[in-house]
């Protein structure tokens, strides 16, 4: 009766037969849903996970030897908790921007849904994101969305991955924009690798959308009927969603300059300042390497990343540097991990007493 109330109130404009998942897709997306649950239970050291832990902490472990951690310390023990609150708070204003942009998305699918349905939900994979590698919260909250709004899952994948394309979309053309602007044309070489990454993801997005235009319908026709279902669905779930770009775009660039307004403040809280190009390279160039799917939010990478590019491309002090990394870290990761939890826990407690996920 829940379930029937709660579609009612959010109806889809093309209600066709019910669509059956491939059970591949559909196992895939049940061990997403348990993910969030072995993390709460402190049950998340299989030999994924394992290894996921053990590669940051060994990366972190090998550039830190010669970090002055008493000086780092220190410096975060001057921070100013106005500027920190304010960085979380423009951090968090992010969300909702990126609800409303989700739900722009799906709505190009047919389907009845504003950016407040989706909040929770999209606080939910940001947690599991933060916990597991490899994006799970991605494939985990694409999920929810099927089991709460009868929406097959392919689609909601498909525009899932519109959505990420969105992102890195943005995230490279600010970094190359930021970094023209704070560099001009002499950077450090090793900083070139940022560029690599960033050009490289690009030709991935390229190469994908014309596999998924052009090479897609094609091969299909060779698979089962099903799989020809499920791939269209995918299909039509990231091309579709491209005819909100006025509207998506636009928000997009909204969410990076919450982005970057957090740094911003996490700056202030460490009576550090940078031009504003520069916080825009260091906040797009970090949030670039959290696509690395070897281990939870990119931990490990980021740090080292942000501090190298602090220190050699804008002249911070080591000490400074890294303790820009751990409270920026701390509001974008950890806040996370606490808020999210807290939102998981009541969503549970909601479906106990019936009230759905």
């Amino acid at each position: 009766m829940a379930r029937t109330k709660e579609l009612e109130r959010h109806p889809l404009k093309d209600r066709g037969p019910t669509h059956v998942e491939d059970p591949t897709i559909e196992q895939l997306a049940e061990a997403a849903e348990h993910t969030d649950e072995r993390a709460v239970r402190r049950q998340l050291f299989g030999w994924r996970e394992l290894i996921s832990t053990l590669i940051p902490l060994a990366l972190i472990a090998y550039f830190a030897r010669n970090v002055d951690w008493s000086e780092a310390f220190g410096t975060l023990r001057r921070a100013d908790p106005l500027y920190v609150v304010a960085a979380l708070g423009v951090y968090y204003l992010s969300f909702p921007i990126r609800a409303i942009r989700w739900a722009r998305l799906l709505r190009e699918g047919g389907a009845d849904i504003k950016g407040r349905d989706l909040l929770r939900i999209l606080m939910l994979g940001w947690f599991v994101n933060c916990l597991v590698p490899a994006k799970l919260g991605d494939l985990y909250r694409s999920y929810l969305v099927k089991r709460r709004f009868g929406i097959s899952l392919s689609r909601t994948v498909g525009v899932v991955v519109a959505e990420r394309l969105l992102d890195l979309f943005v995230v490279f053309a600010l970094l190359v924009v930021g970094g023209y602007v704070a560099f001009g044309r002499t950077i450090a070489p090793d900083l070139n690798i940022l560029y690599a990454t960033g050009a490289g993801l690009g030709l991935l997005m390229a190469v994908g959308l014309v596999a998924i235009y052009a090479v897609a319908p094609r091969v299909a026709r060779f698979f089962p009927r099903e799989v020809q279902r499920i791939s269209h669905l995918f299909r039509e779930g990231v091309l579709h969603s491209f005819r909100a770009l006025p509207v998506a775009g636009p928000l997009t660039l909204l969410v990076w300059f919450f982005e970057a307004g957090r740094l911003l403040f996490v700056l202030g809280a460490l009576g550090l300042y940078l031009p504003p190009s520069q916080i825009v390279f260091v906040a797009v160039a970090s949030s670039l390497l959290t696509t690395v799917p070897l281990t939870p939010a990119g931990f490990g990478f980021v740090e080292i990343a942000m501090v190298y590019v602090l220190t050699e491309g804008f002249g911070l002090a080591q000490n400074d540097a890294v303790a820009v990394a751990v409270l920026d870290r701390a509001v974008s990761v950890f806040s996370v991990i606490v808020v999210g939890g807290v939102v998981y826990l009541r969503s549970q407690r909601a479906e106990r007493i019936g009230g759905g996920p």
